[in-house]
């Protein structure tokens, strides 16, 4: 169970995002409001401009340069106009997922590689290293490096696989790599704006502790890659991770004050985001201090506002035809670079669809055109052309929501407000659908949206820290947890071919049984541990370490038996290394096989803790915990 976090600590809440990430901090002994809490709003290359976050993106300078021979192509999203003619292929564990391929580098492996580290302490290497606004907007860099966490999430159509594979491979560095150095860079700045506000012998002298947000939707293998990273980039190993709905609503239910929502109400917390959308719903069980209860598991898709730029680019397009587009791209490129910053700061920002406004989007050095709507160097767009562009994201968004209440509804429970965070979350077209959709009729809900929508997610982070106490008291289970066992054979029910001799036991048995211990769906306790019983038999003598893997299913219903061949609905998730050896003697039982072998057999229970932005083990005999159990996730 966590804690409240020390009188002396400095709290850090990082909230790396898809296409944009924050950071925030406050002071355990002196903890602001959740308004004053310290955002990080200065960043490397931003010219003095405040901003509540930071590009999600790095470049590695003359390594990714090298990576095709159009990289200069790339324009200020990230996009190349080419990027329609590759093929997008499913990622699988981490391999690099391209059929035929043979090349030997695993760009798409989540895993840290420490021999790929850039060496900050080398002037080169850290000369060429750059993120955020430090990269120029004609040149490539790594971005949406948070998709490629999770290999079993949708990646949207906007990032191209291909690209992604080329500059990760021309950089020497896997994702999990590119990652790890992101987050370093994203930490060291925070610890270097802190240190002026609270000067660097308080830095230097006081605990830190920090807390990561990850999506409620990613599995238990991406949470822990992202740690991992975490920990490797210099966070600490004593990262606190928090689902990012979860956090959002700590915020945002201590700012809106007064609301109608109370103890017994429902609410559904709309995550929106650059790249993706997240979301979950929560009811309420108490109000001082906050309980809530995990009403409906979290869901999510990849319908951010990043779409809305690759919309744009295909609107561009349609009026000035393909060639003509490519070819401003290719030789004026500064002018679609300036269209787009345009469209991206004030059009998307600003469009409210209950006014008839009309854009004029600036193409500098385009020949005027009647077709293509260009006149006197810009482009005009009316309320019914943004509109369209925003339309299908919307209706996915909705979809979404959608999705959560008919969850609830076939609960026998409904919902009484919504709660809109993220950085698409602030639109006031977004706003404005989601209340004229949600908030008459039936439906009646009270749609909230906080003033700092944009940073409620890492605000949420380290209110949460501070607090310490468990908030949610039970969650919804997202996917069945369970072990394989071996179990006397029986003819007749088990397969022959699952039969196997057990020679400290003297009998035969059937392996890979199934025993699911938690269902999809089930209501699981934050604050008490589900526990999987074991029993061991070892040699005398033999090793008292032992490894078990814990397996889950994602369908609705899970097989009996376990399977690892390709397309299974069982997957190991991790394995759990225990260490029995700690265990007093007493608690063991000597025993004598049929041929006279004495051997030691011990029952103990490895315990499973689902929180919030993770799993957590131990192991335990006769209700006495004896140690962790060191999960490796795969």
């Amino acid at each position: 169970m966590d804690r409240k976090a020390p009188s002396d600590t400095l709290v850090i809440g990082i909230d790396f995002g898809t296409t944009f990430s924050g950071a925030a901090a406050a002071y355990s002994a002196n903890p602001e409001a959740p308004d004053e809490i310290a955002v990080i709003k200065t960043w490397p290359g931003g010219n003095n401009i405040t901003s509540d976050k930071v590009p999600s993106e790095v470049t590695y300078g003359q390594g990714s340069s090298a990576a095709t021979p159009d990289t200069h192509r790339l324009r200020l999203d990230g996009h190349d106009d080419r990027r329609l003619r590759f093929t997008q292929f499913p990622l699988n564990g981490g391999q690099s997922s391209f059929p035929g391929d043979t090349f030997a580098f695993d760009a798409f492996n989540t895993k840290l590689d420490v021999a790929q580290l850039a060496d900050t302490t080398d002037p080169a290497d850290a000369g060429h290293t750059r993120w955020g606004f430090q990269i120029r907007p004609d040149e490539q860099r790594l971005r949406c490096l948070k998709l490629f966490l999770d290999p079993h999430q949708p990646i949207p159509s906007y990032v191209s696989i291909e690209d992604m594979k080329n500059q990760l491979t021309a950089s020497g560095k896997n994702v999990g790599t590119a990652v790890t150095e992101y987050l370093r860079l994203l930490f060291t700045h925070t610890k270097e704006i802190l240190a002026r506000r609270y000067g660097e012998q308080f830095i230097a002298t006081t605990k830190h502790q920090v807390v990561l947000t990850v999506p409620a939707v990613w599995s238990d293998t991406a949470k822990d890659a992202t740690l991992k990273a975490a920990e490797a980039a210099g966070m600490g190993d004593d990262i606190k991770l928090i689902s990012e709905p979860e956090a959002a609503a700590v915020y945002t239910l201590q700012v809106i004050q007064p609301s109608h929502l109370t103890i017994g109400h429902n609410f559904v917390v709309v995550d929106a985001g650059g790249g993706t959308v997240d979301l979950i719903t929560y009811g309420i069980k108490q109000l001082t201090p906050l309980r809530l209860e995990e009403m409906v598991p979290g869901s999510g898709g990849c319908c951010g506002a990043a779409l809305l730029n690759e919309r744009f680019r295909q609107f561009v397009r349609s009026k000035l035809g393909d060639a003509n587009f490519s070819d401003i791209c290719q030789t004026k490129p500064r002018s679609w670079l300036m269209a787009l910053k345009y469209f991206e700061d004030y059009v998307k920002r600003n469009f409210n669809p209950s006014e008839q406004a009309v854009f004029n989007i600036p193409f500098p050095g385009v020949s005027d055109s009647r077709e293509s709507g260009i006149e006197q160097g810009f482009m005009r767009m009316t309320s019914a052309d943004v509109g369209s562009l925003f339309r299908p994201i919307i209706e996915d968004i909705v979809g979404l929501i959608e999705g959560q209440l008919g969850e609830l509804h076939a609960m026998g429970h409904k919902a009484k407000g919504l709660i809109l965070v993220g950085g698409f979350g602030q639109s006031e077209c977004l706003l404005k659908c989601l209340r004229n959709r949600f908030s008459g009729g039936e439906q009646g809900l009270e749609v909230m949206q906080p003033v700092n929508a944009w940073t409620a997610v890492v605000r949420g982070a380290v209110l949460r820290r501070l607090e310490g106490t468990e908030l949610v008291l039970h969650r919804k289970a997202r996917r069945h947890y369970g072990v394989k066992c071996n179990t006397a054979f029986v003819a007749g029910i088990h397969d022959v071919g699952r039969k196997v001799w057990d020679d400290l036991e003297k009998c035969w048995h059937a392996t890979n049984e199934m025993r699911w211990y938690i269902a999809k769906g089930d209501t699981v306790c934050s604050t008490q541990p589900i526990l999987f019983p074991f029993y061991r038999c070892f040699a005398l003598g033999a090793s008292r370490t032992v490894t078990d893997e814990l397996i889950i299913c994602d369908d609705n219903f899970a097989p009996s038996v376990y399977s690892s061949a390709p397309g299974s609905a069982t997957r190991v998730v991790c394995k759990m290394v225990v260490n029995l050896q700690s265990v007093p003697k007493h608690l063991w039982k000597e025993l004598t096989n049929s041929s006279g072998e004495r051997y030691d057999r011990l029952d103990y229970k490895v315990g499973m803790q689902i929180e919030s932005g993770g799993l957590r083990f131990d192991c335990r005999v006769d209700g006495v915990v004896y140690g962790k159990a060191t999960a490796t996730f795969r």
